[in-house]
């Protein structure tokens, strides 16, 4: 039912367009989707020459209407006043030079099915990343999470677009992605390139602006937390001590946003431990406290799931009734499965295989599935609203 909404989508009139046309490789990076709402859009691309940054776009394919942002090398434009759930066509131009006509779709009205991806740790294979966005586009998910190290070394600008954006072009031109901050990433500490690429709600409560956010998408609330402690942003209290960080996270949970929610998800780099670690099954600090702290809180909060990486396998825990998955397959070297055991008790299924997660949405449930490269499903699991 759901992809037959979506093939449906097209000129009025005329044929469907295809869901993602061919990559477009006009300019140095992107074009690409940003942040996106029910009645707004942002582009961004890349060029190496400074240029104007112009937008064309409508409901056909002779657009008919235009935006402008600031000129520069980095072009980044926010369109507003579009319609819920409605497909335009646009193209990007720098200095009389545009883009192929490519698409975009608003955010759908509550009440529309969607799905979405995840998935975490591109890193330094982007050959294996483009294969896990194969999955999206094979699958014609509207938008994605992904959970942390992007790259392998935040502080090398090249690596977003060798790493991060080329692999994705032909999904990043016409869906939005929602990163969050991993370890590998802020080895820039503060996420300049991240930032300035990345289009991304921000929120002037929140310490870093752009590294944590919260946004809403159909019938959805997302919150992504940086988890890193590399900035030495605690995501916790410490005993009366509650962070800036804590006491905006526990804000957004709260939120009136999030409660209106049919679904309610979280997103951050850090799992609350891993059958492949050694003995005490923790990586430190960051695991810690999203077990003792963070998952509590979205437990407390009517929470569905929690998405991490940083274990480069797939990984499915029951954390008390909370759904917790860790989803580090999107290009990293894969962890070793004779490090691992299965002795977390709330431990419910380990692969280690390069893949992503489907998360399909409608008013009665939601099916998360994790699929491999080659096409095959590793585990689904049923949720209720």
């Amino acid at each position: 039912m759901l992809l037959a909404q979506l093939a449906g989508c097209g000129e009025a009139g005329g044929p469907p367009l295809p869901e993602f046309p061919q990559e477009d490789t006009t300019f140095y990076v992107g074009p690409y989707i940003g942040h996106t709402g029910p009645d707004f859009v942002n582009i961004g691309w890349e060029t190496l020459e400074e240029g104007d940054s112009r937008v064309e776009w409508g409901e056909s394919s002779n657009y008919g209407k235009v935006t402008e942002g600031p000129r520069g090398t980095m072009h980044q434009v926010k369109i507003t006043g579009l319609r819920p759930g409605r497909r335009y066509h646009y193209r990007a131009c720098t200095k009389g030079i545009c883009s192929r006509e490519l698409f975009f779709d608003t955010a759908p009205l509550p009440g529309t099915p969607f799905l979405f991806g995840v998935y975490a740790d591109c890193q330094d294979n982007p050959d294996i990343h483009r294969q896990v966005v194969d999955i999206l586009i094979e699958n014609r998910a509207w938008m994605a999470l992904v959970a942390g190290d992007t790259v392998s070394d935040g502080s090398v600008r090249e690596q977003y677009k060798e790493r991060y954006f080329d692999p994705a072009r032909r999904f990043s031109q016409v869906r939005p992605r929602y990163p969050t901050v991993g370890n590998h990433d802020r080895k820039d500490v503060e996420v300049v390139a991240f930032r300035d690429y990345n289009i991304l709600p921000e929120d002037p409560a929140v310490p870093q602006a752009e590294a944590s956010y919260s946004f809403t998408y159909g019938d959805a609330f997302f919150i992504a937390l940086d988890n890193t402690l590399d900035r030495l942003d605690l995501f916790f209290p410490l005993g009366d001590y509650q962070p800036p960080l804590w006491l905006w996270l526990n804000e957004r949970v709260t939120s009136e946003e999030a409660r209106r929610a049919r679904w309610r998800f979280a997103f951050a780099h850090y799992p609350p431990g891993s059958n492949c670690y050694p003995a005490d099954h923790e990586y430190g600090l960051p695991e810690s406290a999203v077990r003792d702290f963070l998952l509590p809180l979205l437990r407390e909060n009517g929470f569905h799931a929690y998405f991490a990486g940083h274990m480069h396998l797939y990984e499915r825990f029951d954390y008390d009734g909370l759904a917790v998955f860790t989803t580090g397959g999107g290009g990293g070297n894969l962890d070793d499965p004779a490090d691992c055991d299965d002795q977390l008790p709330q431990a419910r299924l380990q692969r280690a295989t390069h893949h992503a997660l489907l998360v399909e949405l409608d008013d009665q449930r939601a099916v998360i599935k994790a699929i491999d490269i080659d096409g095959a499903e590793l585990d689904r699991l049923e949720i209720l609203p």
